[in-house]
């Protein structure tokens, strides 16, 4: 699988060389005093131009993770929670524009019996299981009647054991993630699939080297360091204080699932790296089939961190479709690895609705082939990085 960035930025390169190419030849052509025909380079350059710029045949598959009007609970809600009217304007763009949205079994159906797809198909992802999922973001997909796959960490399940109330009651509280009980009632829905996210979502320092120093400003984006000792996950965030003290090294980590990790007797070695792993991703198999009743084998990697050695463990428990692609799911790549799209809020900044309207369709058209729309979602990635500057640290 080529990586998608290499064909995108070869399709800009054969447009800039063509309409330079078109450029000299019309140019040289006026010189000459050869009339009208100087156009016709120029105009077979910009038809290149056209065509190096779409790529029909792919299927974004776009990532949300928290929906809520005020996700402050979440360290890193800046980069992953998107509010409930811009989530509900991107569905709208979708129903409005004609797109097909999937699920994951329509998907790899058609691939397998090589039908073509819709030109306008799309899936929809939400990593992470948290509670706004059930309050807000599954009524709105119900809504547009819209598939979506959620990915949930077995370790993060809420303990509760009652429904909790949606948007369409009066919720008490957003915060937090879905129990066993909604999680089945979401199964049991046929636009929803719930699938693996891991077991502890955590991350392990991988070398001596040092991230920074644990301070009352960054301690909890740091959270995912403790995870692995943290015995109630599903309220992680109600911690007054982090495990380790202030002033404590951070040393340079990363996600638990694809690194060896490092202590100060040494780096964990390739045997105890590839048995942790394996234990791990067993036990969250085996935690979601009591919750839900039946196999899963979808796995979407925390931090959509793989490797081939992970991924070869993943498929051996008994995964068979995983996140972790930088393709642009096409015909010919792997239907069961899923290359994806990560949309967020305030996506150029702080900007009303019709801009966030705009860049998503941008991102979505990118994510689809369309390549022209490339400059519109730099020019909000240079945006957004000027007035919301990321966070050090983790992330989700």
């Amino acid at each position: 699988m080529v990586d998608r960035q290499i064909h995108r930025k070869h399709a800009w390169l054969r447009a800039g060389l063509s309409l330079l190419v078109g450029a000299v030849i019309a140019s040289a052509m006026a010189w000459a005093d050869l009339g009208w025909f100087a156009v016709l380079p120029l105009s077979v350059m910009l038809w290149i131009i056209c065509v190096s710029l779409h790529r029909t045949g792919a299927v974004p598959v776009i990532v949300y993770h928290s929906i809520s009007p005020d996700a402050g609970w979440l360290p890193w809600s800046q980069n992953t929670s998107v509010r409930p009217e811009v989530f509900e304007r991107h569905m709208t763009v979708l129903a409005r524009k004609g797109w097909t949205v999937l699920s994951r079994e329509a998907f790899q159906a058609a691939r397998a019996r090589g039908l073509r797809l819709p030109a306008k198909s799309v899936m929809v992802h939400f990593d992470d299981g948290y509670l706004d999922n059930w309050v807000v973001a599954v009524p709105i997909l119900r809504k547009f009647g819209a598939p979506a796959t959620i990915f949930v960490s077995s370790d993060f399940i809420d303990p509760s054991q009652s429904l909790r109330p949606t948007i369409d009651d009066t919720p008490t509280d957003w915060r937090g993630y879905m129990n066993a009980a909604e999680l089945r009632v979401l199964d049991a829905d046929p636009l929803i699939e719930i699938a693996c996210h891991g077991a502890d979502h955590a991350r392990v320092p991988v070398s001596s080297g040092i991230a920074e120093t644990l301070s009352e400003v960054n301690w909890r984006h740091h959270a995912p360091l403790s995870w692995n000792n943290t015995e109630d996950k599903s309220r992680w965030f109600e911690a007054s204080e982090p495990a380790e003290p202030f002033g404590s090294l951070v040393r340079e980590n990363d996600s638990a699932l694809t690194t060896p990790a490092w202590t100060e007797e040494g780096v964990e070695t390739k045997t105890a790296f590839e048995a942790r792993v394996r234990a791990s991703l067993i036990r969250a198999r085996h935690r979601l089939k009591d919750v839900l009743g039946r196999d899963v084998d979808f796995l979407c990697w925390p931090y959509d961190r793989v490797t081939n050695a992970s991924a070869m463990i993943a498929r051996e428990v008994g995964f068979e479709t995983l996140t972790g692609g930088r393709g642009e799911n096409r015909e010919g790549e792997d239907p069961c690895l899923l290359s994806r799209t990560h949309i967020n809020d305030f996506a150029a900044g702080p900007a009303p609705l019709w801009a966030e309207e705009l860049v998503f369709r941008a991102k979505l058209g990118v994510a689809a082939g369309h390549y022209w729309w490339m400059p519109v979602t730099a020019l909000a990635r240079r945006r957004r990085a000027k007035y919301l500057p990321i966070p050090k640290g983790p992330g989700a």
